[in-house]
């Protein structure tokens, strides 16, 4: 069984058709044979996203929303929402002193270092940060994460 961390750059692409859409469709889709979390924060940014991109791409609401229904309806029988906490927030504060990073990824790699942090304690599979980002990937495997880049994958 493997563990993956989605940052909003990889979840986006199973709601849309774009490159690496269908590499996160399939890991999705095997997900009783992995672990997918999601921080707590992607429902937030997620939603954004999703917005954005129907704007720019001349989507209708109706079509918009159905997405946004859908992802929330994978958030609660597909991800495991990784909670943002006080002390992930200040963890998040503090990668910001050593790496440039936007907020929202600050977020996102303090929570899969979170999740790393636990998953070794509890000697479980460590999580693959699933990303698209390819600033957020150096980042995060400066951090000693291992990542996933949906974008390599046709």
């Amino acid at each position: 069984m493997g563990s993956y961390f989605f940052d909003t750059s990889a979840i986006v692409k199973r709601y849309f058709p774009e490159q690496g859409h269908h590499w996160v469709v399939a890991l999705c889709e095997a997900m009783p044979a992995h672990a997918l979390y999601i921080s707590q924060a992607a429902l937030v940014e997620v939603v954004a996203t999703i917005c954005r991109k129907a704007r720019e791409q001349g989507t209708p609401n109706e079509k918009r929303d159905a997405l946004i229904e859908r992802f929330r309806r994978d958030c609660y029988n597909t991800y495991i929402l990784w909670p943002v906490t006080t002390a992930i927030y200040t963890a998040a504060g503090d990668l910001c002193r050593s790496h440039r990073l936007r907020a929202y990824d600050a977020v996102q790699l303090a929570c899969v270092l979170g999740l790393r942090s636990e998953a070794a304690a509890s000697f479980t599979p460590l999580p693959i940060f699933v990303c698209a980002d390819n600033p957020l990937i150096a980042i995060a495997a400066a951090e000693g994460v291992s990542t996933e880049n949906p974008n390599t994958h046709p």
